[in-house]
């Protein structure tokens, strides 16, 4: 079969079933992992222009089940094969084999999986990345007096997953771009900091990314100078899609994290088969979504993408929650309808996997059930505020509470938009009443935002927000 790993990976493709074989003469289950990510950076500043490549780190994870709990050890050794087939034979005889619930391999596979694209952005020459980053700074930067300084980024990485438990064996590589412009106007009494970005698996996602299109981001950058202060309550509020994706992210994503749930760090477990939204909310957390920035192949310890899972259906919270194997092992028989998910995660090789979010979106209305467009929902709004520009989210999976902060927040009055502007707004709310008061869904889904996700704080990995216009109530201030 055609791969397309590097050299270093591919030839262990053959060799990690014989390390796994070298564990399972003692464990019940054992897999094997290598990982491995590089690409490039270009950076444009006034007074810099940077290009930097981001080195390879590649490593291996080998773990195996005792019948109770995963043991792992890690190394980039990866060409020391003697050194490896030591290393497992040393966790091998370091286990304590208990009677208990054997991990389901699935049938025999050996497959490679890729990212689809029209261009590979990591072959793009060097010299047309400048061009690009420079022909933006000077767009944006030549575009107004005010604009006081301006940093354009472009960022391709390509990421290796090489996995074996046996009778799977499975690799992958998943390729990113983003393209990142921040700007800052001032004017002598305010100064405004503003952000653009587009992303994709293939360079074509950068087209977007014209004159126009940095003159338009400067334009915005400008006129929050004549932004007014936002009177703090609570208000009628549209989300764009970044933003709406986010609070799915943050309210019912890693409250619906397994490991979370078990650890007594999350209240949803309380709740599942209970209302926790108007009928309109529907959350899932898409790990093959095709296409976006969180997208994967197959966890980290092996399980397919095949389908999304449900979070939340109807408004009614579901027992499908996301989960490594370690967590659905132990919780399975506990919690019925519990489905094994793609969701465990490594941020490295050196590090545990733990259940994590991929792409956590509301799900999109049709028309004919009562969706809406962006316009629609503005024109039916008598009083609120079109909420734009993600730039952080924090959760309390315990007590319910969220926060996002937003850039951009766009008065409306009597369904127009007043021209009104508001420039960074919190926006905070008890996440039952918040997901209650959704009266609207939008009818197109968009989950092309890129960022990263962390665990408490640590541990970060790729991820994708998005999803459809939403209208709820929050409280911003």
């Amino acid at each position: 079969m055609s791969q397309r790993l590097p050299e270093e990976l591919e030839n262990l493709r053959g060799f990690l079933p014989e390390l796994v074989a070298e564990v399972r003469k003692k464990a019940p289950y054992a897999s094997a992992l290598v990982t491995q990510q590089g690409g490039v950076s270009v950076f444009k500043t006034k007074s810099e222009e940077k290009v930097m490549p981001i080195l390879p780190d590649p490593g291996i994870r080998i773990t195996a089940w005792d019948g109770a709990t995963f043991h792992s050890v890690a190394t980039n050794r990866l060409q020391d094969r003697w050194y490896l087939k030591n290393l497992a034979r040393g966790l091998a005889a370091s286990l304590s084999v208990k009677p208990g619930p054997v991990p389901d391999t699935g049938p025999s596979l050996d497959r490679h999986f890729r990212t689809q694209y029209e261009q590979d952005p990591l072959v793009i020459p060097t010299s047309e990345r400048q061009e690009l980053c420079g022909r933006l700074y000077e767009a944006i930067s030549g575009r107004d007096k005010r604009i006081a300084m301006t940093q354009v980024v472009n960022r391709s990485l390509a990421e290796y997953r090489l996995f074996c438990d046996g009778p799977r064996l499975l690799s992958s590589e998943v390729v990113r771009t983003i393209l990142f412009a921040v700007a800052i106007a001032a004017d002598g009494t305010k100064q405004i900091q503003n952000y653009d970005k587009l992303s994709g698996p293939g360079w074509e996602a950068l087209r977007p990314a014209t004159d126009s299109w940095a003159h338009a981001m400067a334009d915005e950058t400008v006129a929050c100078l004549a932004a007014v202060p936002l009177e703090p309550g609570e208000y009628h509020c549209i989300l764009d899609p970044d933003v709406a994706g986010t609070l799915a992210h943050e309210s019912f994503g890693h409250g619906c994290e397994l490991d979370t749930m078990m650890r007594g760090a999350a209240r949803a477990l309380l709740f599942i088969g209970k209302r926790v939204g108007s009928d309109l909310v529907n959350i899932v957390d898409e790990p093959g979504r095709p296409g976006t920035n969180g997208s994967v192949f197959f966890s980290d310890d092996g399980v397919l993408a095949e389908e999304p899972v449900v979070l939340v259906k109807n408004g009614i919270l579901q027992p499908t929650m996301m989960c490594d194997r370690y967590s659905y092992l132990l919780m399975k028989d506990r919690l019925p309808g519990l489905k094994q998910s793609a969701s465990g995660r490594l941020e490295t090789w050196s590090r545990p996997i733990y259940a994590r979010m991929t792409c956590t979106y509301f799900l999109p209305r049709p028309k004919a059930e009562g969706g809406m467009t962006r316009d629609e929902m503005i024109a039916t709004t008598d009083s609120g505020v079109l909420l734009q520009r993600m730039t952080s989210g924090m959760e309390d999976p315990l007590g319910w509470g969220v926060q996002l902060q937003v850039l951009h927040g766009l008065e409306i009055k009597s369904g127009q938009l007043t021209g009104r502007r508001h420039y960074q707004v919190g926006v905070t709310g008890y996440v039952p009443d918040v997901l209650a008061s959704v009266d609207a869904v939008g009818t197109e889904l968009d989950t092309t935002s890129a960022g990263t996700c962390g665990k408490g704080h640590k541990e970060w990995v790729r991820n994708a927000s998005g999803g459809p216009y939403i209208r709820c109530r929050m409280k911003l201030g």
